[in-house]
Parts: structure tokens; C-alpha cells; sequence
């Protein structure tokens, strides 16, 4: 197994993750630098040039950028052992994915060391990024030798984002990141040539990956950053130095790290402290923190929302459970085919930052009905006469709370059953958030089942606020068995818990039974 897969999002599958979750591969989509003004709450001249003058992909195939490892090394500070007039054409960390254009960085994880792939990468791959020099190197290939791998990636990043023109828009928040990048991506495509992160690549080596294989006509980019400690977003944002920097909401994930809510979202300003000059902030008006940590920025601000007065305001809302809802922006009506409040915040964060950057209301329309759920992230799955509403993903009390309220609106002929698995990275309060999450269970719930130690505590308020018929699981394949021989015809199952304890197990076991 690759040292470095770890490295990127704590999963060695998350690059096959990333297939699913985005058919296809990054889109192509037209954007110089430039400022824009609002207009009656619209945004009608965006980043030098008006909707009118955007012009469309038009299919035109993506041109992925060539570089000699002369150069390479150049833009990472780097020293050329040889093959210096060697061209590559992509940069990859994961010895799997290797291709016969790649360059291999050899990453030190926390547990595995890339160096020890370096032999099976050089077999198909350009050459490699390396911090120490093996023996008996393949004459034939490149090799650039640097300080520190790590480093030497995101150097890559920053020297591509300061010569390549490009409009980078960056996304945090703690919840919605990965769909809301989807979104964002899938809107801005319909107009310009558009290159996205992979799946949830969004840590200090996910996020210089992406922009180390921006394709060189990408004319926007769109990147999520995420935390667990303070200062790692302002590691990103300040190699990315993002455009437009877009907030989806603030809430207790990963509060383990941090304490408290408040100490989250100053973190959570680093993105906003690390725009480019002029840059945009795209905010949600419905989140008080959001709004705090936003209200001194000097910069260009945008607002969405939905309870709250905002530039771009959903209203009109017509909640058809599973099936979508039905909102307006101003006079114009959408239909957005993912179920519950969240994925509609969610869309008006891309809608907002899509006018932003001056796609045309037609473009956006085109693109939310291309609209669909990422992998394990609210993907409806029809099982034996029954829904599953997988959501297995990651989970908080946050995005817990969303998922259950979706559950009672929906039209269910049978019962409804919430499969909910421990909710991590919450500190010392963590039984407090379990707890606080079981006495707030909707009643309409017809039965409880939990998965990790965690949710005894969620459980056991569950019992005391009422609901009976309970269940407890240590592990994904027990909880798996048992409602595989539980679920009937016309129930509407919700399976959702943090990635670490694997419930996306269960939805696969079903998959595997129909």
C-alpha cells in the first residue's frame, strides 16, 4: 500500500473515490482577472468582461500543461540529476496512478515513505521528484532532487498559479465543501473551460495536486480547502490565493482540535485573510458565524441565504421531499433534483459564485440541471422495494440534524429508519453532541439503529426522548446484516456516520444483495 495515499485524505481508495464522485473528469469551461460590480443585487460586469463577451467550451478538448524537468525544477527549487529535456505532462504522488507522462513525487507519509515506491513508479513514469537518491537509477528517466517532497509540490502549485491566468476559486466550510465544489464546477463549465479538485482533495498535499495538473487553457479553477488544525487553510489559501473565496457554514466539525465553535471559525477566516487583492468573498447570511468572521473584510462581499435577506435569496421553496424542491432566485424559478435545505444552501453558494464570476443566469440554468449528488454524499439507491438515502460520507451534528429533517418530510409508505453511525473529531464533548443528537431525533423516526461506542450515548437519549425500537452495532458488518433482514418494501433507510466508520460498507453489502 502507497505511504502517500494517506497523506492526501486518510484513505487509500480516495482516487477511486474520485471517479464516482466525478464522471467524466474535470470539465473544460473563460476567465481573465479583472473586478466586478453589483448592480441591484446582481452582479453584472465580473472579472473583466461582461456575461455577453464569456465565451462557451464549445467541446474543445483540455490541454494538459508540458513541462522539461529543467523547468520542473526551476519551479520547485529543485536540482536536475538528469534527463533534464525530458518532458512530462502530469504530476502524480500515488504509485498506482502512474502514466507513462507523469512525474512521481515521492511524498514521506505519516506512516510510509514514497521512496519506497520509487522502483515501481520509474517502471511507466517521466521520472521523479526525489529527497533522496537511490542507486542504480534508469538512465532514461528525470530526475529532479529537492529539500522536501512536500514542499517541492506545493512550490509546484504556487510557480503554476503565478504564471498560468486563471481564476481560482477556493471553498471552505464544515459542512457541503466537496458538494458545493461539485456544484460550483458543474455551473461554471456551461461557460468556461474548468478544471476541478478531485473528490475531497483538500489538504496541504490535495490541494497543490489539483493546481499542479490544471490543464494549461483552464480558465477557472475551483479547489475546496479544509482543516484540522489552525493554519493549514492559510497554507493553502496562501500558495492558491484564491479569487473568490466561497463560505458554506460553520458548526462544530472537528471541534476536538479547536475547543469551541468561535475558535473553528476564526480558523475558517484564514481563506478569506489569503484572497488575492480585489478577491471575492462569497458568504452565507444564514450562518452567524459565516457572517462575523466576514463583516470586517474590506474586500468585494456577496451574500446568499435563505432565512436572511442576501444578494441571492432562495424564496418561494417547494420541498417534494426525495424528489427535490422547486425555489427562485429573484423571478427566476429552478429545480434542483437533490433532496433537503441543505443541497439547496448549498446550490445557492454556486449560484451565487457562478454570477459572481459572470455566468450568464442561462449558463446556470443549464448547469443545475446537470446537478448530482457526489459519491456517498446523498445518492438515492432503490433496494428491494426500499429507498437508501446514502449518505455515508462524514457526518456532524450539523449535517446529522439536516439529514433527519429531510427523513420526516419525505412521502414514505413504510417506515423510516435512521442508520447512524459515531460522529468523530468532536473532543471531550463528544457524548455531550451524541447525546444532544439522540434527544433531538424527530419522532416520526420508526427505528434508531447505531454503529461505534459514541452512539450508546446517542441511543440512550434516543430511549429516554421517547423512541423504542433501538438497536446497537459495534461495527458496519453487523449493523449490515441485521438490516438486510430488517428493511421491507417501502421503508426509507438514511445511512450516514463519519468516514472512520466505514457505513459505506453497509451500502455496498446492499448493493451486492439486490
Amino acid at each position: 500500500m502507497d505511504g502517500v495515499r494517506q497523506a492526501v485524505s486518510g484513505e487509500g481508495d480516495e482516487h477511486r473515490r474520485r471517479n464516482a464522485a466525478e464522471p467524466g473528469g474535470g470539465a473544460c469551461g473563460a476567465a481573465r482577472d479583472g473586478r466586478w460590480q453589483m448592480a441591484d443585487g446582481e452582479a453584472r460586469h465580473v472579472l473583466g468582461h461582461p456575461p455577453s463577451a464569456i465565451r462557451h467550451p464549445g467541446g474543445r478538448r483540455c490541454i494538459v500543461p508540458t513541462l522539461t524537468f529543467a523547468q520542473l525544477a526551476e519551479y520547485v527549487g529543485g536540482t536536475v540529476l538528469q534527463g533534464d529535456a525530458i518532458e512530462t505532462s502530469s504530476v502524480v504522488i500515488d504509485s498506482r496512478e502512474v502514466k507513462p507522462d507523469s512525474v512521481f513525487f515521492a511524498i514521506k507519509g505519516e506512516r510510509l515513505d514514497g521512496h519506497q515506491f520509487l522502483a515501481q513508479a520509474l517502471q511507466t513514469a517521466r521520472g521523479a521528484v526525489v529527497s533522496q537518491v537511490p542507486e542504480n537509477l534508469p538512465a532514461d528517466k528525470g530526475i529532479v532532487q529537492v529539500a522536501d517532497t512536500t514542499a517541492a509540490l506545493q512550490q509546484l502549485a504556487r510557480s503554476i498559479r503565478e504564471r498560468q491566468p486563471m481564476t481560482l476559486i477556493g471553498i471552505t466550510g464544515s459542512a457541503g465543501k466537496t458538494t458545493t465544489k461539485e456544484m460550483i464546477a458543474t455551473l461554471v463549465a456551461t461557460e468556461r473551460r474548468t478544471h476541478r479538485s478531485w473528490g475531497n482533495f483538500n489538504n496541504q498535499i490535495g490541494a497543490p495536486l489539483c493546481l499542479d495538473n490544471v490543464p494549461d487553457d483552464a480558465e477557472v479553477v475551483v479547489s475546496e480547502m479544509g482543516m484540522n488544525h489552525k493554519g493549514e487553510i492559510a497554507q493553502i489559501a496562501g500558495l492558491m490565493r484564491p479569487d473568490v473565496g466561497v463560505y458554506t457554514n460553520i458548526g462544530p466539525v472537528h471541534i476536538e482540535f479547536f475547543g469551541t465553535i468561535e475558535k473553528i471559525a476564526e480558523a475558517k477566516r484564514e481563506l478569506l485573510e489569503n484572497l488575492r487583492e480585489g478577491g471575492t468573498v462569497v458568504v452565507n447570511n444564514d450562518n452567524e458565524h459565516v457572517v462575523r468572521i466576514s463583516r470586517d473584510y474590506a474586500g468585494p462581499k456577496v451574500t446568499y441565504g435563505i432565512d436572511h435577506d442576501a444578494d441571492f435569496r432562495a424564496t418561494n421553496i417547494r420541498e417534494r421531499g426525495l424528489l427535490g424542491t422547486h425555489f427562485n432566485v429573484g423571478n427566476r424559478e429552478f429545480e434542483l433534483a437533490l433532496p433537503g435545505r441543505h443541497n439547496l444552501e448549498n446550490l445557492l453558494a454556486a449560484i451565487t459564485t457562478a454570477r459572481t464570476i459572470g455566468i450568464s443566469w442561462e449558463g446556470i440554468a443549464r448547469g443545475v440541471r446537470d446537478v448530482k449528488p457526489a459519491y456517498h454524499r446523498g445518492v438515492i439507491v432503490e433496494w428491494r422495494g426500499a429507498t437508501i438515502y446514502d449518505d455515508t460520507y462524514n457526518s456532524n451534528p450539523y449535517a446529522l440534524r439536516r439529514a433527519l429533517e429531510l427523513m420526516t418530510r419525505a412521502d414514505v409508505g413504510g417506515r423510516r429508519i435512521a442508520v447512524i453511525g459515531d460522529m468523530l473529531e468532536l473532543g471531550e464533548h463528544e457524548l455531550k453532541f451524541h447525546r444532544e443528537a439522540g434527544e433531538t431525533i424527530p419522532k416520526s423516526i420508526d427505528m434508531v439503529i447505531g454503529v461505534g461506542k459514541r452512539t450508546n450515548a446517542l441511543l440512550e437519549a434516543a430511549r429516554e426522548a421517547g423512541h423504542a425500537n433501538t438497536h446497537h452495532f459495534d461495527d458496519a458488518q453487523s449493523a449490515g446484516e441485521f438490516l438486510k433482514s430488517e428493511i421491507r418494501d417501502g421503508d426509507l433507510v438514511l445511512i450516514k456516520g463519519s468516514r472512520g466508520v466505514g457505513l459505506d460498507k453497509i451500502v455496498t453489502m446492499l448493493e451486492a444483495n439486490r
